[in-house]
């Protein structure tokens, strides 16, 4: 069997294997796949914010890892948290899972993907201010169990209102730019 071969082999098990709902769906997986295949987790959730109703689900993926003893890129099995929707049809969530272009769920991973690759900056930079906007808040919620006369609870409150400035000024700022044509 060529590279190419296994490749397309081990791609098509996973593509098979969109939703692991369950340790047996798992199971039927790992039986198709080699047992000293690189294993890693997606450190993100992904969703699709214009989906409104979602449910988790857990999905593989075929990814490319680097090999520490060759420093060569080995194929390798990601599983990952995904929502889906909720409507229980098991080929929109099948579809929904199987999606690359998805999103982290947390903000500021999401900002980050969306302002380093450029194509969503105003999106990006809108999700940073909503960061910044909670940073403020925490700092303010924190400066409220300092006394009075502590000198660091001023500053708290200061920095929050900074914060909350910033927050501001970028949305402007967003609502501006233009993201480069690709």
């Amino acid at each position: 069997m060529t590279v190419h071969e296994h490749g397309d082999r081990l791609a098509a098990a996973i593509a098979a294997h969109p939703v692991l709902d369950t340790v047996g769906d798992l199971v039927r997986l790992l039986s198709q796949l080699p047992p000293d295949m690189a294993l890693t987790l997606d450190q993100h959730v992904r969703a699709d914010p214009a989906e409104p109703t979602e449910v988790y689900t857990i999905t593989p993926r075929l990814v490319g890892l680097v090999d520490e003893e060759t420093a060569q890129t080995v194929p390798g099995l990601q599983l990952g948290t995904v929502y889906v929707p909720a409507d229980g049809d098991e080929g929109a969530q099948a579809a929904a899972a199987a999606r690359r272009d998805l999103l982290p769920e947390n903000a500021l991973a999401r900002a980050g993907a969306r302002i380093l690759d450029g194509r969503e900056l105003p999106a990006g930079l809108k999700d940073l201010t909503g960061v910044l906007q909670d940073v403020g808040l925490l700092l303010g919620e924190g400066a409220k169990w300092l006394s009075q006369d502590d000198p660091a609870m001023t500053s708290l409150q200061v920095e929050a209102g900074r914060l909350g400035h910033a927050a501001a000024r970028i949305t402007q700022l967003a609502d501006t730019v233009e993201a480069p044509e690709w």
